[in-house]
């Protein structure tokens, strides 16, 4: 098994997946999670004990009717969402071969999700004022117009 296919199997494996259910908000669809085992859950620590692994995670959404799965990123995980773009694009192109990574086609079906494994130590960041990890400003800026977010574990 290769790096990438053992570092999938790992994130499968740890208990860090959750259900979500769409409701409409507007004219937009809102992904609302909730626990494998029903009742609220979220992505902060409050909502461990709510997590499962990823099996248990797409048996629960099939008896319970979810509409999908999620994962919390683990440390020294990344996820890339890039959204409204085709796989063929030159930029999606150019980020699948920098990356030792997973891809996979967004549950809209008009963007690609990169997960993979990162060196934190290697990348530059901050703690902010709550003692959280961020990326360093001089490197990071967050721009909507570009569809692309970057989330690092």
């Amino acid at each position: 098994m290769d790096e990438m296919a053992n570092a999938m199997q790992e994130l499968m494996d740890m208990k860090i997946w959750f259900l979500w259910r769409k409701e409409m908000v507007g004219d937009r669809i809102n992904k609302i999670p909730f626990a494998a085992g029903g009742g609220a859950t979220g992505t902060n620590e409050k909502y461990r004990h709510t997590w499962v692994t990823h099996d248990e995670a797409v048996t629960a959404m099939k008896e319970l009717s979810a509409a999908g799965i999620g994962f919390v990123i683990p440390k020294g995980y990344f996820f890339l969402d890039i959204d409204h773009i085709h796989p063929t694009d030159p930029l999606v192109q150019m980020l699948l071969k920098r990356f030792n990574s997973y891809a996979e086609r967004s549950v809209s079906g008009g963007g690609i999700h990169i997960y993979g494994k990162c060196d934190l130590d290697k990348l530059p960041t901050y703690a902010d004022k709550n003692g959280n990890l961020r990326l360093d400003k001089t490197y990071y800026m967050k721009n909507p117009s570009n569809n692309l977010e970057l989330y690092v574990g």
